[in-house]
């Protein structure tokens, strides 16, 4: 083991396989997250210092600390019913005008895409429950997706804290869907945590899920990613999305970087980016 400090150069051959393996731009600027974000990872591998931890991995082949370590360098920051305006426009015009066209097949597909602990995934499922009712009945599948396997781990289990549960969460919502376990500690009901499954997915990956979404939320995810790797991504995004109504919804500060497959719509308070569908597209 070794007490040396760890190189710029050391910290920056990190981050490239950083973004390599899952996409995130971190520049020197941000090497103090090494040291807040993998301490107790490396004690939890036996090394002593984060400094050695690195060397560790900058030395090794691809192992489960690797991933470990690039989960925990990702950002997990997310609430119930984060940007009021957005979930406004889910329940006003987008889902209303989706159960619509979905009549027939009495199916939604919905991927929350970088789901984190849960809260987005979550608060879809509950405005479906509380607003939707004639949909009680149909196959609704919601799938939340993250690198993390930790944070993945906590959106299963869907307990929550005070704080957690008295941000963003009307209290409609509240009341009617979670139950005090102690300590302040909040639990989801059965019946929303049973509309959503998680599963551990890199964005940087080909293996997208062979399923087409009606909707998929990538919201505050590509402001982290290089204009090439977007573009990588959204080529995949687009695929993923059913081709007669899949829309796409990103950040609020966030844009489109493949206008070719994308029709943008303007007219509601959030950014609607619907599959531009070619005549060639037979998916």
């Amino acid at each position: 083991m070794s007490d040396l400090p760890l190189s710029d150069q050391e910290i920056s051959a990190f981050f490239e396989c950083l973004e390599e393996r899952v996409g995130v731009r971190l520049d020197l600027s941000k090497k103090y997250l090494l040291f807040a974000r993998l301490q107790a990872l490396s004690l939890e591998a036996n090394y002593p210092s984060v400094g050695d931890f690195v060397r560790f991995l900058n030395r090794s082949r691809h192992t489960a600390w690797h991933d470990a370590a690039f989960a925990a360098l990702t950002t997990n920051e997310t609430m119930f019913f984060r940007d009021p305006a957005f979930f406004r426009t889910l329940q006003t015009r987008v889902l209303p005008a989706l159960i619509r066209m979905r009549a027939g097949e009495k199916r939604l597909r919905i991927w929350s895409a970088a789901a984190s602990s849960g809260q987005e995934a979550y608060s879809v499922a509950m405005m479906i429950r509380l607003h939707f009712p004639e949909v009680a009945k149909w196959e609704i599948d919601i799938l939340g997706s993250d690198v993390s396997r930790p944070i993945l781990a906590r959106a299963r289990a869907a307990v929550f804290s005070e704080s957690e549960v008295s941000r963003g969460l009307p209290t409609a919502y509240r009341s009617q869907f979670f139950k005090h376990v102690g300590a302040s500690r909040y639990q989801l009901s059965e019946g929303i945590r049973s509309m959503v499954r998680f599963e551990t997915f890199n964005l940087m990956g080909n293996a997208y899920p062979p399923e087409r979404y009606d909707l998929i939320f990538l919201r505050n995810v590509l402001i982290y990613f290089s204009k090439e790797n977007k573009s990588h991504i959204l080529e995949k995004i687009a695929v993923s999305l059913a081709h007669d109504g899949g829309m796409l919804f990103l950040g609020g500060t966030e844009s489109i970087e493949a206008p070719e497959k994308f029709d943008v719509d303007l007219q509601s308070e959030w950014t609607v980016y619907k599959k531009r569908t070619l005549a060639c597209d037979g998916r």
